[in-house]
């Protein structure tokens, strides 16, 4: 360690340590970066993203002996897996030291000062409307502190130490230059973030920890930021574009949103920006290039959230569990989408690709849809992410006999620290509007004050007591897509047979019944729910639809004579199912009492 104290140059080898020093760091101080969390939105989870962005580059990395491909290394890691604002804006920060530090094997206290220096125009170019008072000003000053004095230093310990102190400096003063900072008596979040890694680096230089900058306290739970309400969907796009140029990106993406930042490094190009159609920005970058990964988050959940906490156990389920997105948001569910393929574009389900679009896109497409379960870095970090603001987590999944969700859960669960916090992952065996009532039950006994366990007991109970009645306009969608045997479906539609679809006890498809015209199909399906009603009766219910409201309020006229009550909800199915079910399906899903 006295050979780092006194070291003049530096090599590839000694930047990889510096970015492990400074991620633990990160790390360590994630749950105050969150609490500090008001701008650009107040969604507590600039520390998680930084956190993660930087482990991820720290971990997809070797080290390198050279510091360009060390630089060059990290930098790659990071545009691919940078999350959020604070993710991002680190990252293109890195990715300006990459392309000003690419002729260096080693480098010396004037020219690492230079680099960094340089690298500022790098970050400025990529952010469009840089503030005042964040990351990108502190970063700035930090570098010309560096860049103005580094001949007073004899090491990299004593230069980088006294930078750090100034950057402190720097980071106080975002409380005065920021209007929602100085109204709640913080400093910015990822401001405070990179100091925290400049932190972690002089921590390796030293064997313990540096001065550590404490918040003077925390943000108030009124903080809910006019922004996210207008452009409410975090968006991040990573593609191999035609063009390289932020520029292009910014005047093609302008007027769709705010907190725009284009970073490139070769041919890729990682995009971030608030909207309030994600699906419209994806539809713009895919005549750009190959998109090669996706990221929507609801600021508005991640505010409520962040502002107060409903429950101390979180809900988390996938974008199969057709339930109003309103309830979701109210009672705080997450949501993990699966991806549907067309086209060679993977888009995110119920995010970047809804009901019109597909039915719009489907004809013209050169092979049929397909559906995708989450990845598993998607996986991992939304685990990550919900598990710094929960005591324990209940996730709800798609039948795993129709998906490998389920199973990507399990798998993720044992790579991940869980903090020695419990998640229970249930297999539904149901799908769409099924699934649905499972989650609004969980949520609901959350509000009636049960604990972890006696919800999982209550909604594994729900599963064999809920079943789901698909009416289809035509076999046509259910044969494409794989539901049915492809003879069935063509002489079903030669002869306009219209089938009930349903899932039997394990979760796997079925075809319950079969009719020739609407009428005949919802008599049958009115028939069975009489049935259950003349036996033990039913508990709950709802209806989902593909694009046909005007079917699904007759059915809910019909049901509520019938059972009594209106549906716990109405709502469109998700993208992946219409693959299936074609335009103009309804389903009605109902939980029998025990």
């Amino acid at each position: 360690m006295d050979s780092n104290k006194a070291k003049v140059t530096i090599d590839g080898n000694d930047l990889f340590n510096w970015f492990h020093s400074g991620a633990r760091e990160v790390s360590s101080t994630k749950g105050y970066l969150n609490s500090i969390n008001v701008f650009p939105v107040a969604d507590g989870d600039t520390g998680t993203n930084l956190s993660l962005t930087l482990g991820a580059m720290v971990e997809q990395t070797e080290a390198q002996p050279s510091f360009s491909n060390a630089i060059k290394r990290l930098s790659e890691s990071g545009l691919a897996s940078a999350r959020g604002n604070s993710g991002i804006i680190f990252a293109s920060y890195v990715n300006g030291l990459a392309v000003n530090g690419a002729d260096y094997d080693t480098v010396g206290l004037a020219e690492f000062s230079g680099i960094a220096n340089k690298a500022v125009e790098h970050l400025y170019e990529a952010v469009e409307e840089p503030v005042e008072g964040t990351m990108v000003s502190v970063i700035r000053e930090w570098a010309d502190f560096l860049f103005h004095n580094h001949h007073r230093f004899d090491s990299f310990q004593s230069l980088m130490e006294a930078a750090y102190r100034f950057a402190g400096k720097a980071l106080e003063d975002t409380t005065a230059q920021l209007a929602v900072l100085r109204k709640y008596k913080v400093v910015d979040s990822g401001a405070a973030g990179f100091v925290g890694f400049l932190n972690g680096i002089n921590h390796f230089f030293a064997g313990a920890p540096a001065d550590v900058i404490e918040a003077d306290g925390s943000v108030p739970h009124e903080v809910i930021e006019e922004s996210a309400a207008e452009y409410p969907f975090c968006t991040e796009i990573f593609l191999t574009a035609n063009h390289k140029d932020p520029s292009h990106f910014h005047h093609l993406l302008h007027g769709h949103g705010d907190s725009l930042i284009v970073t490139s490094a070769g041919d890729k190009v990682k995009i971030h920006i608030h909207t309030d159609r994600p699906e419209e920005i994806v539809s713009i970058l895919k005549e750009e290039g190959t998109l090669l990964n996706q990221k929507v988050d609801d600021t508005r959940l991640q505010s409520s959230v962040a502002a107060e906490r409903r429950h101390s156990v979180g809900i988390l389920t996938d974008s199969i569990a057709d339930i109003p997105e309103t309830f979701k948001l109210e009672h705080q569910i997450h949501t993990i989408p699966l991806g549907l393929i067309l086209d060679d574009v993977v888009y995110l389900d119920k995010q970047t690709i809804h009901l019109a679009q597909l039915f719009r896109e489907i004809p013209n497409s050169k092979v049929y849809p397909t559906s995708s379960q989450p990845e598993p870095g998607r996986i991992r970090s939304t685990l990550i992410e919900l598990l710094d603001h929960y005591d324990s987590l209940i996730v709800i999944t798609i039948a795993s006999k129709l998906s490998g969700t389920n199973q990507a859960f399990r798998q993720e669960l044992k790579r991940i620290d869980t903090q020695g916090k419990r998640v229970t992952v249930i297999d539904s065996r149901l799908n769409s509007g099924a699934e649905g009532l499972l989650v609004a039950r969980a949520a609901h006994l959350l509000d009636q004050g049960k604990s972890h366990d006696e919800v999982v007991a209550e909604v594994e109970s729900m599963i064999p007591r809920t079943k789901i009645y698909v009416c289809l306009e035509t076999l046509e969608y259910a044969a494409k897509g794989g539901r049915v045997p492809n003879s069935v479906g063509k002489i079903g539609m030669m002869i306009g047979l219209r089938p009930i679809m349903t899932l039997d006890e394990t979760g796997k498809g079925a075809t319950f019944g079969m009719g020739l015209s609407q009428k005949s199909i919802t008599g049958k399906i009115l028939k069975l729910v009489r049935s259950a009603m003349a036996g033990k009766g039913i508990e709950a219910y709802s209806i989902v639809h593909a694009d046909n409201l005007p079917l699904a309020l007759e059915y809910k006229e019909s049901l509520t004579k019938i059972i009594g009550k209106e549906p716990e909800f109405i709502s469109e199915i998700s993208s992946i199912i219409a693959i299936h079910s074609g335009p103009g399906s309804v389903a009605v899903c109902v939980t029998e009492r025990p």
